[in-house]
């Protein structure tokens, strides 16, 4: 064969394919994904092998090609299906040992090389004369579609991201079945949450009006209160409190789950939406009860707090913010509805940095390392060490999530200001407390429309929170386990013919347990 003659570029091109995908299939972390072939040769070392020996052949043949019958093709394409395997079964093991973006982006390329060597290796078979001329066709038809699509980047994003989607969203998913209540007994212990979480808030806006007063730069206020919001946001996580607003971006996933597990495509497709119905309505009632949770308790705290600083020191801390304080309440007479949206794609993004927590972790066996940490195990001995680790595996990934959603709470307003923008966020537990204190600032001396507008605007803004963090956290879910969003006109429609035959369901715990079967079952199935 000559040098330069097409057939030398093929091999040559095959051979840098292989080499690559035996390079990146090598690494640590690639190979961690996959311990079932430890006590193997890897399949693309003994691709690799066969691949020269292939070359070897045809090159000292008289026709330089091979056919179909040829046993080394045969080995050849059985090697090659056993590293597709590989690279299946690393991604199956995702779930399990969890994946990080480098691992995902190898295994990735691997995956689309493979598909290359694929396409390749038949260039060399020629059975009938007329397959000669047939694969020189089939080179330059792939050869002008690659080259119309290889800049694609919208495709190149999906594929990158789909399954860290996936993991992430998996987090949250287990996470969010813990906010959705089926029975009263649910219902009332997440009422009880919520109040305990609408106290921490009613404090969290007085310690705020307190920061305000503070004589510092933009960053200074920045810093304030983002370590405010954090610390808050913390307590109320390791307290076992709730703040409704935190609930959609975990709900959504796990909505999606429930529509994707086997469980709920039992018996035909309008009982699966019927049952997907049901179970959205106890999210809907589980979010309503804890709104309703978090703004009763935070207005009278709120309005105890600045009662007690004013009978203690006699300094009404709000006297001088309770106009503006009301003002951005209004959906009329401010930005209240896009501070809204800001402060629901804030929490959507938290849930985000929850699930890459949790996976980071499973994928650097965080839990194993404290558990055989020499010096943990030395000084807290082996059963507290194990305590510890799981300690860290169930709470770090919360923790780090509400710390950084209070740093993005606390920060937007001080990054407006200095960027010149009329950037803010609004939270509607955060909302009620301010109400209160703009009440006392004012020595209850509002109009009537500017108080039934501050009221009214609360609701808004619990709405709006919701709605953003929901949609964003429900597209995340359904692009990454690649459901059609087609899906959603049938969900919708099921929820919109649930909801008229039983409103109520979705304020307040109503059906019977004989009522919703399937719903029952993947909840109790769920855990196995």
């Amino acid at each position: 064969i000559e040098l330069k003659s097409v057939l030398s570029e093929v091999f040559l091109g095959m051979y840098l394919i292989t080499q690559r995908i035996s390079g990146r299939a090598m690494e640590t972390d690639v190979i961690k994904m996959v311990p079932e072939y430890e006590d193997y040769e890897s399949p693309f070392s003994a691709f690799e092998k066969e691949l020269f020996l292939m070359e070897d052949k045809i090159r000292n043949s008289e026709n330089h090609f091979t056919t179909s019958e040829d046993l080394s093709y045969a080995q050849l394409m059985v090697l090659h299906k056993q590293c597709e395997e590989f690279v299946d079964k690393a991604f199956h093991n995702s779930s399990k040992y969890g994946i990080s973006l480098r691992v995902n982006q190898n295994l990735l390329k691997i995956r689309q090389q493979l598909e290359r060597l694929k396409f390749l290796i038949p260039l060399l078979i020629v059975d009938k004369e007329i397959d000669k001329k047939n694969n020189g066709i089939v080179l330059a038809l792939h050869l002008i579609k690659y080259n119309c699509y290889k800049n694609n980047v919208r495709k190149f994003i999906s594929e990158s991201t789909q399954l860290i989607s996936y993991e992430i969203t998996q987090h949250t998913a287990k996470t969010g079945e813990h906010y959705i209540t089926e029975s009263r007994k649910e219902y009332f212990k997440m009422f009880r949450t919520a109040l305990g979480g609408g106290f921490i808030v009613g404090i969290l806006c007085v310690i705020k009006v307190l920061l305000s007063k503070a004589d510092t730069s933009f960053f200074g206020h920045a810093f304030l209160y983002s370590m405010n919001y954090a610390f808050g946001f913390i307590a109320i996580y390791l307290l076992g409190f709730t703040l409704a607003t935190k609930q959609p971006a975990m709900t959504a996933s796990a909505l999606i789950k429930a529509l994707e597990e086997g469980v709920l495509k039992q018996g035909r497709d309008a009982e699966k939406y019927k049952a997907f119905a049901i179970l959205f309505a106890r999210v809907f009632r589980s979010q309503f009860i804890a709104f309703v949770g978090n703004v009763i308790m935070a207005f009278p705290v709120s309005l105890l707090g600045i009662w007690l600083i004013d009978y203690t020191l006699d300094y009404n801390i709000a006297a001088t913010k309770w106009e503006s304080l009301l003002i951005d309440l209004s959906p009329i007479h401010s930005l209240a509805i896009f501070h809204a949206a800001i402060a629901g794609i804030f929490l959507f993004l938290s849930g985000i940095i929850s699930g890459s927590i949790a996976n980071r972790d499973k994928h650097n066996q965080v839990f194993f390392r404290i558990t055989e940490h020499p010096l943990l195990k030395k000084s807290l001995g082996k059963n507290r060490t194990i305590k510890l680790a799981k300690l860290y595996e169930k709470r770090w990934a919360g923790i780090v999530s509400n710390f950084w959603f209070g740093i993005f709470m606390g920060s937007t307003a001080s990054i407006g200001l200095f960027l010149g923008l009329n950037l803010d966020i609004r939270h509607i537990t955060f909302g009620s407390g301010n109400l209160a204190l703009a009440l006392y600032g004012a020595n209850y001396e509002v109009s009537e429309s500017m108080l039934f507008w501050g009221i009214f605007g609360i609701g808004i803004i619990g709405l709006v929170n919701f709605m953003v963090s929901f949609s964003l956290s429900l597209g995340l879910a359904f692009r990454s386990r690649a459901i059609s969003l087609f899906e959603l006109r049938f969900v919708t429609v099921s929820i919109w013919n649930h909801f008229k035959s039983r409103p109520f369901s979705f304020f307040f715990p109503t059906e019977k347990k004989n009522k919703s079967e399937v719903v029952e079952n993947y909840l109790s199935t769920e855990e196995h």
